[in-house]
């Protein structure tokens, strides 16, 4: 018998300190059901995977927005860079067809002072070979 009391109060021993690593506290007073305290265990556990997953899901919502946020400036800065650049080509295209038209115009003077001079040696010529034909 004394040796059936020893191992009995061993067990409890060892049991109580297998409940108390697992949280569980026996106080004597009120028993302890394995079944009660695996359901409140599961129910914590499942309520600490429920706030993790809400604290990844909105990370993850965050790292969206901010990403979203920096694309946009992105878009912003690469539609005014695009819209500079456009400025800058139509004054360039316009400043070039003024230049190409000043000089289509200098061009067609030149061309009709070149006539010009061309008749006049001619007429002066004429009046030169009249000249000596009359003497």
């Amino acid at each position: 018998p004394m040796a059936l009391i020893k191992k009995q109060w061993y067990q409890r021993r060892v049991r109580g300190g297998k409940l108390k690593q697992m949280g569980i506290t026996d106080d004597g007073a009120h028993p302890v059901s394995l079944q009660e305290t695996y359901e409140q265990k599961r129910a914590e556990h499942l309520d600490e995977l429920q706030r993790i997953e809400n604290e990844m899901r909105q990370n993850f919502v965050n790292k969206v927005r901010e990403k979203d946020l920096e694309l946009k400036r992105n878009e912003k800065e690469l539609a005014a860079k695009y819209e500079g650049l456009r400025k800058e080509n139509n004054e360039e295209k316009k400043r070039l067809d003024e230049e190409r038209k000043k000089l289509e115009d200098d061009l067609a003077a030149i061309k009709k002072k070149r006539e010009d001079l061309e008749r006049a040696n001619a007429e002066h010529a004429n009046g030169q070979n009249t000249k000596s034909k009359k003497k």
